[in-house]
């Protein structure tokens, strides 16, 4: 099943919204993956799954602008 380029965009966006969420807790641990971590592995983690999702949504679209322009010549 192929997910939408737009699909990975909104998951970059909500993960990035979590992390700047994060940045505003007072905690010193987090709950991840059923752990108790520092709050900044948790922060990171999120930030982390925002880049890559942003990554995956930039290369889908520059891959759909290359077909393009060969499609075009």
């Amino acid at each position: 099943m192929k997910m939408h380029k737009n699909v990975y965009l909104v998951f970059a966006i909500v993960f990035l919204i979590s992390f700047i969420d994060s940045l505003f807790d007072i905690e010193m641990t987090h709950e991840l993956f059923f752990w108790e971590v520092n709050i900044w592995v948790y922060r990171f983690f999120r930030l982390g799954i925002a880049v890559l999702f942003m990554k995956s949504y930039l290369d889908i679209r520059n891959a759909e602008k290359m077909t393009e322009e060969q499609d075009r010549s």
